[in-house]
């Protein structure tokens, strides 16, 4: 019985070296591709790579549509936004530089005694 295990493990070694001999004899000059070939292939590859650029530029695109109309209000829908206190008041800062500025321009001007 561990004869005919053997016999049959030796059998199939040899069956296995037999295709990679085959295999080995294949002339690969045959399988040898042009420069034109290569050429074509790039170019195409190049092709393929900026369509999938492009697809994938335009559902970047649409994600961030999409997320942009959900998270920022300008304009048309403003009336709807609740309205918050400010914690800053810009009219009351631009105030209080517009009296800074002419409080330096008087001080500059008068003269010196």
């Amino acid at each position: 019985m561990d004869e005919e295990i053997k016999t049959e493990n030796e059998s199939v070694q040899e069956a296995e070296v037999e295709k990679i001999e085959k295999v080995a004899e294949v002339d690969f000059s045959e399988a040898e591709i042009s420069p034109e070939e290569i050429e074509r292939k790039k170019k195409t590859d190049r092709y393929i790579e900026f369509g999938l650029l492009f697809i994938l530029g335009i559902l970047v695109g649409i994600a961030i549509k999409t997320e942009a109309t959900r998270r920022v209000t300008i304009g048309y829908d403003d009336w709807q936004m609740k309205i918050v206190k400010q914690d800053v008041d810009f009219n009351q800062m631009q105030l209080e530089v517009a009296k800074k500025s002419i409080e330096q321009q008087t001080t500059e001007n008068q003269p010196a005694e």
